[in-house]
């Protein structure tokens, strides 16, 4: 059951749950979370080639979708 959809005020889910939640959703879209260590040079790399701002260089979720977008390029092709 959705919460959000219920309208049920006053309902929270705790973290456990949130994190459970997206799990379940990533497995559905068939993608699995990998651990990457990203040094310097790796994000110099990906800011030169323009999957990064240079002022998100800081930024955990941003380095994130960088690098999402660069292996996609990488494995994929760019379309």
């Amino acid at each position: 059951m959705n919460i959000e959809a219920t309208g049920i005020p006053g309902r929270m889910l705790s973290p456990a749950a949130k994190r459970m939640r997206e799990y379940r959703r990533r497995r559905r879209r068939g993608m699995r979370c990998v651990t990457v260590r990203v040094g310097e040079a790796d994000l110099e790399a990906l800011v030169a080639k323009g999957y990064l701002a240079p002022s998100a260089r800081a930024e955990p979720y941003a380095i994130q979708e960088a690098a999402d977008a660069f292996i996609s390029d990488a494995l994929l092709g760019d379309t």
